[in-house]
């Protein structure tokens, strides 16, 4: 898969300072978006990741134990990742507030799989990831993927047959926002170093 790069740099002293592995998640009950790169004279993204999970549609299956289904996937896929990545750094939304039930179900499981991951996730805000990216809270889905896509076009999106960009990408978008966002914490930059 193709590395994208970018002209920012968090680091006034790049040769002080070894590369970073790096793993970010934009993560739902239904949609959980990654982005894997490093951090090095800059912020490198080197691939992509979808998971999507389905509520069931059988009678027979409770509601809980779907739940716990789909979110025991989740956790699976994340784990994954980060078996392969081995990353230095994870960084993670965290949740804002619930407008319905759905939504809080999403929230709890969020919530108990950042808990669950290691290294322990360094967490932005939703807030601090639209501000990281497009520059204002009130970016819109589409604002972040073409931010996202045009920052970082050599990796994998996903494209309709006439090239445009798919809805679906708005996690990966996020996933990379979410990385932008957390090489701004003071959290991140005592990590920084500490890596040295």
């Amino acid at each position: 898969m193709g590395i994208s790069f970018t002209h920012q740099s968090f680091n006034r002293n790049p040769k002080r300072i070894t590369m970073i592995k790096f793993l970010a998640i934009d993560s739902s009950l239904v949609n959980t978006g990654a982005a894997v790169g490093v951090i090095k004279d800059g912020l490198w993204v080197q691939e992509i990741h979808l998971h999507t999970t389905e509520k069931t549609k059988s009678k027979q299956i409770r509601a809980s134990s779907d739940t716990i289904a789909r979110c025991k996937t989740t956790y699976d896929f994340v784990k994954g990742l980060i078996d392969y990545v081995k990353p230095t750094i994870i960084f993670i939304e965290t949740p804002s507030g619930s407008q319905n039930s759905s939504a809080m179900k999403s929230y709890g499981a969020t919530c108990q799989l950042i808990a669950s991951l290691s290294p322990a996730p360094i967490q932005v805000t939703p807030n601090e990831v639209k501000i990281a990216s497009v520059g204002k809270k009130t970016a819109s889905k589409a604002d972040m993927i073409k931010w996202a896509s045009t920052k970082h076009p050599d990796v994998e999106w996903a494209k309709h047959k006439d090239g445009t960009f798919k809805n679906k990408n708005e996690h990966m978008a996020d996933a990379i926002a979410i990385a932008y966002a957390g090489v701004k914490t003071e959290e991140f930059e005592r990590l920084k170093s500490l890596i040295r």
